[in-house]
């Protein structure tokens, strides 16, 4: 049990590792922000999006790995509330993900100069 209590939490922290990065350079208008910031060519953001993608691969492997590993130690009980805890994560993630509901209104833009903590 206190394997998987364990497992649990290191998945929640590479969850939240992936969340805090998409806050700097990780992707999207981050990226386009760091290509401007830095001025890169357009050889160097090619080069840059390669990287990205690359790593992306990687974490997801490493993630759907971690799952896996993890659904070996579970009890048929402890997988079934592992996959309910993944697919709301997921639907959490959906939602910060594909835009903005209810009452919530879009993020302020970041003031000039402003890159994440960069």
């Amino acid at each position: 049990m206190k394997k998987a209590l364990i497992a649990v939490a290191l998945i929640g922290a590479m969850g939240a590792s992936v969340a805090f990065a998409d806050h700097g350079f990780g992707g999207g208008k981050g990226m386009d922000r760091m290509k401007t910031f830095l001025g890169l060519s357009d050889t160097q953001s090619a080069q840059v999006d390669s990287i990205m993608q690359e790593q992306q691969t990687k974490m997801q492997a490493l993630r759907d790995e971690t799952k896996q590993r993890i659904q070996v130690l579970l009890t048929p009980e402890q997988a079934a509330k592992f996959q309910e805890m993944e697919q709301q994560r997921g639907e959490r993630k959906g939602n910060r993900m594909g835009g903005f509901q209810g009452n919530m209104q879009p993020p302020a833009a970041p003031a000039p100069g402003n890159f994440g903590g960069f």
